[in-house]
């Protein structure tokens, strides 16, 4: 049986037609931001629709509704991209998207993870820390162990991808492949280096029983990654360059001394990253200035100062773009 350190086998070069109606579940610390951020990039850079929500994270943790999306009119147009934060609710989720819709998300090993969810949510309870994962996928919180293979079962029906944290390299691989996309389409590189936060002494043992439905979704969703894949891939095989080489490339362009630095390595406070991450900047980006001023270009505004004026219309953005 594949486990988490056994090498897939390569998706078929075969030609196909990129795929521009995406759904992404973004679920809790596995990394979903990187995703967004890529997707955000590409969906932009080809005037492409994005579902966002009209308040904070789709109403979360409330399950997703068709209302909560800014512009959403029953009967209407529909979106060509959704990929924020919410509960998963297939029968909304498919009144805003259309119906050749690819659907995929993100998941991780709960080991590490419960206690970056703690540090994250301890403010909120340990609910958050209890099979988030499971919980961010719609799934019910009460499922007996009898009916959780079923339950996974429809769930890779509707997602026939979803990424592994721990192989992110190669899960972009995957993804890209899936969706027809350009290599550069799935270039990242790390802006910033944080080690996990550490969770607080004598809270993982009541965190650690509540994440077995969580180690469910993890270890089916790890098999399946592997299973479908085609067999001859070995990991990344002939994109290797797209497994770590395409992160090395633009961070040796852009970041001093060719790798990320520590948040608190950066001096001013106001370009220091705050999740999502986006907006704040390496205080080594010498090299990436805005090539006709040389200097930085201003900080660009949030989400809602990007995506609004161009999806609806509201204002206008007052940044340059290099």
């Amino acid at each position: 049986t594949p486990g988490f350190g056994v090498q897939p086998s390569a998706p078929p070069a075969a030609p196909c037609r990129p795929r521009s109606h995406v759904v992404f579940l973004k679920t809790h610390k596995t990394g979903g931001s990187s995703v967004l951020n890529l997707l955000s990039r590409y969906g932009e850079s080809r005037r492409l629709r994005f579902a966002l929500p009209r308040r904070y994270q789709f109403g979360y943790p409330a399950p997703f509704r068709a209302e909560r999306v800014r512009g959403f009119s029953a009967g209407g147009r529909k979106f060509d991209i959704i990929c924020h934060h919410m509960r998963f609710n297939l029968s909304e989720v498919q009144r805003v998207m259309p119906n050749d819709s690819f659907y995929f998300s993100i998941v991780r090993r709960p080991g590490p993870w419960p206690s970056r969810a703690f540090s994250l949510f301890q403010r909120r309870g340990n609910h958050y820390a209890r099979n988030l994962q499971w919980f961010d996928f719609g799934l019910p919180e009460a499922a007996e162990p009898a009916r959780v293979p079923a339950l996974l079962g429809e769930l890779e029906r509707v997602f026939p991808l979803v990424l592994l944290a721990e192989r992110f390299d190669e899960s972009l691989v995957l993804l890209r492949h899936r969706l027809c996309w350009p290599r550069d389409a799935v270039d990242l590189f790390p802006l910033t280096a944080a080690p996990a936060p550490g969770c607080p002494r004598g809270s993982w043992a009541p965190l650690a029983p509540g994440t077995s439905l969580d180690w469910a979704l993890s270890t089916h969703f790890n098999r399946s990654f592997w299973r479908g894949s085609a067999p001859g891939w070995s990991g990344c095989g002939a994109e290797r360059p797209s497994c770590g080489g395409a992160a090395q490339r633009p961070g040796a362009l852009c970041l001093q001394g060719g790798a990320p630095c520590p948040p608190g390595a950066i001096a001013r406070r106001a370009l220091r990253p705050f999740p999502p991450p986006g907006a704040a900047r390496h205080p080594g980006l010498q090299r990436c200035f805005h090539p006709k001023s040389r200097e930085f270009p201003p900080k660009p505004p949030g989400i809602w100062g990007i995506f609004l004026p161009k999806k609806f219309g509201i204002g206008a953005p007052k940044f340059p773009v290099p």
